[in-house]
């Protein structure tokens, strides 16, 4: 009988999910329950800090009128207007993106939540307490692999870290396979598989927002695709294995890979298709933002564009 260990919040966890949405509400981000609420800081505040000897030029020119609202909404990025004469390869984009993360994500789910009962049971038949350590190391290898990824990050490319958790997750779970009987290659195999999922999900979000020119809501569509793929998955696996055994445990972890392959392929499609930004408009955009940066500057007293460094790209 496989078994996989629920993970409820505990009475020390519940302060968290309830501070969270109490500034979701106090922000007026919750759309069913912005009504009555006050932001905690007002546009303005957010934006910049007031200097003292800008008060007094403030109260001379008058009061300015504020937004109503703090922030935007959370699904502002959903609204229709924002899709007016854009192209197909928009939605393709956001749609193969959120499915690489789907798969990718949804593997950690049920790879962390059936690794344990798949190692009990035949033809491994691994001792309980030994078996125990297969989800802290697949978890702790996650951990180690986001570390290393930060260097790494530094001298590669997004799309390039992607395509390398990608296939090495599809040559873990194919040698997982081959050597379905090894108990010590199924130990090098959590160890592997959590190393290569350890840095997907950033990575495929950076690479994606690369993609758009951070237009859009790639965030939103991604997390929830993620998020999904790892409630899913985890329900389709487990009712696979009832059904199977513990064989088809690892064949799933296999497809699942396979399909995040292809869905990532089909997202460099797409990139290839997708229409580069037009330099004339950069370069309107970057003057436009060194004239801001620079009346902003007259404003606080620094005559010199350096003193805005990395805001200006090249």
């Amino acid at each position: 009988m496989f078994r996989c260990s629920p993970t409820p919040l505990s009475p020390p966890q519940l302060p968290v999910p309830i501070a969270v949405f109490f500034l979701l509400y106090k922000e007026r981000m919750v759309p069913c329950f912005n009504g009555s609420s006050h932001p905690l800081l007002s546009a303005d505040e957010l934006a910049l800090e007031t200097r003292p000897g800008d008060k007094d030029e403030l109260s001379t020119t008058g009061p300015r009128p504020h937004p109503a609202a703090g922030h935007e909404d959370l699904f502002s990025c959903c609204q229709s207007k924002n899709f007016q004469g854009v192209s197909f390869t928009y939605f393709a984009v956001h749609i193969t993106g959120a499915l690489v993360l789907f798969m990718t994500d949804g593997i950690v789910g049920e790879y962390s939540g059936f690794v344990y009962s798949y190692a009990v049971e035949e033809p491994l038949a691994v001792v309980h307490k030994v078996a125990g350590y297969l989800p802290s190391l697949f978890w702790g290898f996650i951990t180690l692999g986001r570390l290393i990824s930060i260097p790494v990050s530094y001298r590669m490319k997004p799309a390039t870290m992607v395509f390398i958790n990608v296939v090495g997750v599809l040559i873990t779970f194919l040698l997982l396979l081959i050597f379905s009987s090894s108990v010590v290659f199924l130990f090098v195999g959590t160890a592997s598989l959590g190393l290569f999922l350890s840095s997907t999900f950033p990575s495929m979000l950076a690479y994606t927002e690369d993609i758009l020119q951070y237009q859009g809501c790639a965030t939103t569509v991604l997390v929830t695709g993620a998020g999904i793929g790892e409630m899913v998955l985890q329900l389709l696996v487990g009712s696979i294995i009832h059904d199977r055994g513990s064989y088809s445990f690892l064949v799933c972890g296999m497809i699942f890979g396979c399909l995040a392959f292809t869905f990532y392929a089909l997202l460099v499609f797409f990139h290839r298709m997708y229409p580069k930004p037009c330099p004339a408009l950069a370069a309107t955009a970057r003057g436009l933002l060194s004239f801001l940066l620079g009346k902003a500057g007259k404003k606080a007293g620094i005559t010199d564009s350096t003193s805005f460094p990395g805001l200006i790209p090249g």
